[in-house]
């Protein structure tokens, strides 16, 4: 995994397993002397199978695809994540491995289009785009056979966004395959955070269009962890959408004497059980 700084504030940075201190102060790794960060800002943290950001103060500002970020959150390859104004995307270690647009050997392209799309068949709604940011956020939209994407009110996902084309893309289910396909001659679509026109889509793929980001989702075909099982840890790692991490708190295990004192309040419980019987038969006697 690498942190990609779209203004060009920092060269590319390649991010290995363990933390990554981020700051304005010389002991972190990633140096950003730049207004508004702070000596110590924030923590990036991979493992094998998670990518989470910290904020290193409570005064340090985090935000995530444009969601603020409350103490921790985790990441997917894609997200662009702004520590005050200045901004990082995570991408996997080389672009060739999304872009189709590469020497052969380097990606695997999609399979040409079929000369005619409407012969494309229509599959159960096995694959879904699932809106993390912008117009569709929490939204599932369904891939069946062709979705076409674009700003055109004919297309079966319309992003109302002032430079989006008419007709930008398209995501096909092949049924075996997921291929995103360039419509127009634009700059493409970002895929992980790598900008792309034709790909080949994998189960948690993020794909952005504009400020519409999605998640791939489709169960019975595999992730790219899948494919690179041995691939560097963060390369091909794949998360849940940002959001507030939920720890839980470690439970200590139960030593004799809390064991004596739950055993004392079920005796203490059984008493006074006891003694409120005892006195409804002394006074149902009496009276």
């Amino acid at each position: 995994m690498r942190l990609s700084f779209p203004n060009n504030e920092h060269a590319d940075v390649l991010v290995a397993a363990g933390d990554t201190t981020i700051g304005s102060a010389a002991d972190n790794v990633v140096v950003l002397a730049t207004a508004g960060i702070a000596a110590h800002h924030a923590r990036l943290t991979v493992s094998e199978r998670s990518i989470v950001i910290g904020a290193c103060t409570a005064q340090a500002r985090i935000h995530v695809n444009a969601r603020p970020v409350v103490e921790k959150a985790i990441l997917r390859l894609g997200d662009v994540v702004s520590l005050d104004t200045l901004k990082f995307v995570l991408k996997p270690d080389r672009d060739d491995s999304i872009s189709a647009d590469v020497p052969a050997g380097h990606a695997t392209p999609p399979p040409a289009a079929p000369a005619d799309a409407a012969r494309v068949r229509q599959l159960p709604a096995r694959v879904v785009l699932r809106g993390v940011s912008g117009a569709y956020f929490g939204k599932i939209v369904p891939v069946r056979g062709r979705l076409t994407i674009g700003r055109g009110s004919d297309c079966g996902l319309v992003l109302d966004e002032p430079e989006m084309p008419a007709h930008h893309a398209v995501v096909e289910n092949s049924g075996d395959g997921i291929y995103l396909r360039a419509i127009d001659s634009g700059k493409g679509t970002q895929v992980n955070g790598v900008l792309v026109r034709d790909a080949v889509l994998h189960t948690d793929d993020q794909i952005a269009f504009e400020r519409n980001r999605f998640v791939l989702e489709a169960p019975s075909l595999p992730t790219r962890r899948d494919l690179a099982p041995d691939a560097p840890a963060g390369q091909a790692v794949n998360i849940t959408q940002t959001m507030r991490a939920i720890e839980k708190p470690a439970v200590a295990p139960a030593t004799p004497a809390d064991a004596a004192n739950r055993n004392d309040i079920w005796w203490l419980i059984g008493a006074a059980a006891l003694i409120a019987a005892g006195i409804a038969v002394l006074l149902y006697l009496r009276f």
